[in-house]
């Protein structure tokens, strides 16, 4: 009977420790003023954990006043609910942290070398929309592609 009680109170204390981890909520104008330049995309997908977990919802371009490429992608961290919760919090991926690169592409598809081209880290908290943004190294820059992948 005391290994009963035992074991259920170690799994409530379990269960108490891990239901309780921070997402978010977010409330944005329903009647949208901007008209954004989206990009059809294509993808190559080698984690599947990490397409699970966050969902890349669209890419957006732009040109800077000086003349470069500027290159937005939005995804959501869609790890909510009561179970992914308790299991992110049991693995310690809560809050989620990603690592992601931008590489930038001259005119003949050829990748150009740059400082910006380097691996920067976010976190994302259950729930949350980022927006991951890049400005390209130089005029000559065309296209790009983002990789992504979970932080170590």
């Amino acid at each position: 009977m005391k290994k009963l009680w035992l074991s259920l109170l170690s799994g409530g204390l379990l269960l108490a420790g891990t239901g309780c981890q921070n997402t978010v909520n977010r409330v944005e104008n329903a009647d949208k003023t901007m008209t954004p330049n989206v990009v059809n995309d294509k993808r190559f997908v080698t984690d599947g954990f990490l397409a699970d977990r966050l969902q890349l919802t669209g890419i957006n371009t732009a040109t800077t006043p000086d003349g470069l490429l500027r290159v937005q992608i939005t995804a959501v961290n869609v790890r909510v609910g009561f179970f992914s919760q308790m299991w992110s919090g049991l693995t310690g991926e809560n809050p989620y942290r990603i690592q992601y690169r931008f590489t930038w592409f001259d005119k003949d598809g050829m990748a150009v070398d740059s400082i910006v081209s380097t691996w920067k880290e976010m976190t994302v908290i259950p729930g949350e929309e980022v927006q991951i943004q890049s400005i390209a190294p130089s005029r000559d820059c065309k296209d790009f592609s983002i990789s992504l992948k979970e932080a170590e």
